[in-house]
Formats: structure tokens, sequence, C-alpha cells
């Protein structure tokens, strides 16, 4: 059979390298912090919460929910004045017409030929003399 032989082998190692092997081991080693910190849950966090920060926060709250009803509020009356605007505008155009309409019907009456023909009919006679433009 055989047998087995043993030898002792030693070997040095140097300073140089026993400081490699130190980096090298403190290189793999993580380096970690003394104290965990551990996430709190959303109970806790709003136990930390002062009770003059949470009114804040609904009083912001209510402040923006009042702020945007405001300006629906404001949207809308503006809305509504636009359509009176509209209508009192339509209103003017159409007096405008009735009283343009009215001054040619004047224009028209008041002519000094409708009015010696009417006079004629009528039997009146007209003195030159007495004759005046009438506005």
């Amino acid at each position: 059979m055989a047998e087995l032989k043993f030898e002792e082998y030693t070997y040095q190692v140097d300073e140089s390298s026993e400081q490699m092997i130190q980096q090298a081991e403190s290189f793999y080693t993580p380096e970690r912090p003394e104290v965990v910190v551990v996430p709190l849950s959303p109970a806790r966090r709003l136990k930390r919460i002062s009770k003059l920060e949470k009114a804040i926060a609904v009083g912001l709250i209510f402040a923006t929910l009042a702020i945007s009803l405001f300006m629906i509020h404001l949207r809308t009356s503006i809305t509504q004045i636009e359509h009176n605007i509209s209508i009192i505008q339509s209103d003017v155009s159409t007096e405008k017409e009735k009283k343009l309409q009215l001054e040619q019907e004047k224009s028209e009456l008041s002519k000094s030929e409708r009015i010696r023909k009417i006079a004629e009919e009528k039997g009146l006679t007209i003195h030159s003399d007495n004759l005046r433009k009438v506005k």
C-alpha cells in the first residue's frame, strides 16, 4: 500500500502582506450604524404631530375649499352679468333701430311738398311769404 508522507512546510508573511489582508477584510465587512432606525407606522407618525399642526392642516384644507367655492361663485356671477349685458345691448340696438325708423318717418311726414298737397286737398291756400322751414 501507499504510505502517506508528511512534510511540514513553513512560509513567512511580510508586514506589507498583513496590511493588505487587513485592508481586504475591512473592505469586505460593511460598516453598520450603531442605531437602527425603524420606520414608523402611520398611526405613530400621527401621534408625533402636535395638535397645533393638525389644526393648521385642517384650517388650510378648509381655506382651500372656501376659496375654491368662492371662485366658482365669482365665475357664475360674472357669467350672469355678461348675459345681462348682452341682453341690454340687444335692447339698445332695437331701440336705436326704432329711433332711426321714427326719424325717417318724421322727415317723410314733414316734407313741404306733402304739406302743400294736403293743404290743397283741404282747400287751403299757401302764401309763399308765410312759409318757414321746420326742423
